[in-house]
């Protein structure tokens, strides 16, 4: 019988911890600081990312025409902004974090963190501050505003972090799309190395669907102000409906050194454009649609043959 009462005593004691251990747990569960999520992302109308470095983005979506703004200025790429609004709505919480590293996580993110602010019609929804990923790189470290503990948090069904698509890098948001017609009055263009070397008018819709084919800084580029400093082949002017004007220079690039382009004064499928203090590379392809007569066509691509 003694040791019946005794096993009965474990039991009892047993039980005591688990729901002890249960009702703690409760306690350490902060449902309103882990919705992180926000299902509705046709309310989110802007986002604003900002890190320790006093870098800013701020996203804002133009209902009227249909696209998303960066910086007040340049159009966003759709494809960026489609993907953070999918991983605002699908992120979840996946763990918290261990409580022998949750001290060294919280120094961490106070040195290295993302501020990110989502509007929802107008109004301050959530803040998030976002570090960097797990040691396996299947979750990111996030913490709500206000909250006690950051979280790791995920998207079901994918592996890998999603620190990288809350980047505050200008570059990696703005649309390759380079001209915005929306703000434009009218566009102008001359060849400096032609007989008139004057400005002409061009209907703006031949401008409406040239891309660049990348953005490029002083940090990637050795010869940085050398290539801004030569002549350009082609001058393209932009008056904008607020008055203002800018004018993009189309440069010629130099060919890669193969061997097959040995005899090539310059690269035949690409060139230099500046505009803005903005380096980009250009395809000749994307000046198809506005080169719209053979003098055009002799000056900007000399090595096409006449009528080809």
């Amino acid at each position: 019988m003694r040791i019946a009462h005794y096993y009965i005593i474990i039991i009892i004691l047993l039980s005591i911890l688990v729901i002890l251990g249960v009702k703690n747990n409760k306690t350490h569960t902060r449902l309103d600081k882990q919705n992180f999520s926000i299902s509705d992302t046709l309310s989110i109308n802007q986002i604003i990312l900002e890190n320790r470095n006093l870098e800013k983005i701020t996203l804002k979506r133009i209902a009227q025409h249909n696209y998303w703004s960066l910086n007040d200025s340049l159009i966003a790429n759709k494809y960026s902004i489609d993907l953070i609004l999918k991983t605002i709505k699908e992120m979840r919480v996946k763990q918290p974090i261990a409580r022998a590293a949750l001290n060294n996580i919280i120094k961490r993110m106070a040195i290295q963190n993302t501020k990110v602010d989502v509007f929802c019609n107008g109004k301050l929804e959530k803040t998030y501050y976002i570090s960097g990923e797990t040691p396996d790189q299947l979750g990111t470290f996030m913490m709500l505003k206000n909250a006690i503990e950051p979280y790791i948090m995920h998207i079901p069904g994918f592996n890998g972090y999603l620190s990288s698509r809350f980047s505050c890098k200008e570059n990696l948001w703005r649309s390759k799309k380079i001209f915005n017609i929306r703000q434009i009055d009218n566009v102008q263009y001359r060849i400096p190395k032609s007989e008139k070397n004057q400005y002409i008018l061009i209907p703006n819709q031949k401008i409406n669907k040239i891309y660049c084919e990348s953005f490029l800084n002083q940090n990637q580029i050795l010869n940085f102000h050398d290539i801004i400093n030569r002549e350009a082949f082609l001058e393209i002017k932009i008056i904008k409906k607020t008055g203002k004007h800018d004018v993009l220079k189309c440069i010629r690039k130099k060919p890669v050194n193969k061997l097959k382009y040995k005899e090539h004064k310059y690269d035949r499928e690409r060139f230099y454009a500046f505009i803005n203090n903005q380096l980009m590379l250009v395809q000749y392809n994307q000046l198809h649609s506005m080169l719209i007569n053979e003098s055009i066509k002799k000056n900007v691509l000399p090595w096409l043959k006449i009528n080809q």
